[in-house]
């Protein structure tokens, strides 16, 4: 019998253990236990003005704030059945890629690449690897700007409101970003061919890959619920499909689709998006000869630097295309009702629902985030991925099954804040 156990899984966004029992080379137990402590969100919204939503709900990671914040404030427009301008859902759009931008980006250069350097922080990296990490620090900056002249803050944005904006950015400020986008585009271009350069493990599981569809666009701001597998529903059916299920050994719920485990993030969307991609884009992965669909866990770092590239020049498109004109929020009504919004966000498809009464109060809530629906694919990761490596030193086994954990860029400050548990004791 031997027992593997990391008690602290390092370079993740959150708190997360993995346990792990071994018995003639066959795994006997494993859990992914995520120790975040539950904060009880959907509880704590229940009671607050529609208008408070968004900014509460934004509060729920740091590292995700604007993904929240703009699914929460879609859920509540919908709601009150309040339909924004153009000029409004290009500049959301715009903050939702530079939030995906900046999150991609910590992931890459300072929580995965420090593994495949052979270091244990990206500090440790400065003094070898300067440049890389020079480049991984100014593109993040970038980002972050995107998020601060348009939303007000690089975190946590303050100005998009119930019908709008309550400040809109500056066209000259909007013009200036458009010329470090532009001049950014190497740099994002150098950071897919490094990843794309690594050697990952040869390992795969076959899973099925979820993330919004849409005819019109690469889905991250709308679309309906796709899988590799076939499905095919409207996002606003999520309930139907998507289960929530409580472990007594973690603080987080584990989601399932139609009572199967699935993976969602970049490496879906791209499987199920592919063709929606920038020619850029596109033309990395075919002169790389990659992949789409692929069932290796470690190509979501690939993915997520493709992305970049995709977020990158669709971020020019949208501004270069954009003359701002002065324009107040859309005018509503408050009434009873109920709204859901669903984005894809850094990790994944994120779903927020609120149920309103007659004064603009959240009677219901619900909130289900990426990192949940991905928790039991990791498990089914590890227990299958662990066979493959039990030879190695059991430092290096640890150090591998964390690689294909942070492969996933989990984001368990997200997954802990659901309202109820159910324990079995026996």
């Amino acid at each position: 019998m031997s027992i593997i156990k990391l008690d602290h899984i390092t370079k993740i966004e959150g708190h997360a253990n993995l346990y792990v029992k071994i018995q003639n080379d066959k795994v006997k137990e494993l859990r992914l236990e995520a120790v975040e402590g539950a904060r009880y969100f959907e509880g704590f919204l229940k009671g607050r003005k529609y208008d408070e939503v968004h900014h509460i709900a934004s509060r729920i990671c740091g590292v995700c704030s604007q993904s929240h914040l703009l699914c929460a404030l879609k859920a509540i427009e919908n709601a009150l059945g309040v339909k924004v301008s153009e000029q409004t859902t290009r500049l959301r759009k715009l903050i939702l890629m530079g939030s995906i931008l900046q999150s991609h980006l910590l992931h890459l250069y300072f929580l995965a690449l420090p593994d495949y350097f052979g270091f244990e922080s990206a500090l440790a990296m400065t003094k070898s690897h300067k440049d890389t990490v020079l480049r991984g620090l100014k593109l993040k900056k970038l980002a972050n700007d995107i998020c601060t002249i348009i939303g007000g803050r690089d975190v946590h944005c303050i100005t998009p409101i119930i019908g709008g904006f309550s400040k809109l950015p500056t066209q000259k400020a909007l013009n200036k970003l458009l010329e470090r986008l532009k001049e950014s585009r190497q740099d994002v271009i150098k950071t897919a061919k490094l990843f794309i350069s690594f050697k990952n493990p040869s390992f795969a599981r076959k899973k099925d890959l979820v993330s919004l569809k849409s005819d019109k666009e690469y889905a991250l701001w709308e679309g309906h619920i796709a899988s590799i597998d076939g499905i095919s529903v409207p996002f606003s059916e999520y309930h139907k499909h998507l289960q929530e299920q409580s472990v007594k050994y973690s603080s987080a719920k584990f989601v399932t689709l139609n009572n199967n485990s699935f993976m969602v993030g970049a490496v879906a969307r791209i499987s199920n998006n592919k063709d929606k991609l920038t020619k850029s884009a596109r033309n990395i992965i075919q002169k790389n000869k990659l992949t789409f669909p692929c069932d290796s866990p470690f190509m979501n770092n690939v993915a997520q630097a493709i992305e970049l590239m995709h977020l990158t020049d669709t971020c020019i498109a949208l501004l270069e295309d954009l003359k701002l004109v002065t324009e107040d929020p859309v005018k509503y009504n408050v009434k009873a009702g109920t709204g859901i919004a669903a984005l894809e966000v850094p990790r994944g498809t994120v779903y927020h629902e609120y149920e309103l009464n007659g004064v603009g109060e959240v009677v219901r809530a619900n909130i289900i985030s990426p990192t949940t629906q991905n928790l039991l694919s990791i498990e089914e990761d590890v227990k299958q991925f662990l066979p493959t490596i039990l030879k190695k030193h059991k430092q290096r086994i640890i150090l591998d099954l964390e690689k294909l954990i942070r492969a996933y860029d989990p984001c368990i400050s997200c997954s802990a804040h659901f309202l109820e548990v159910e324990l079995d004791y026996v």
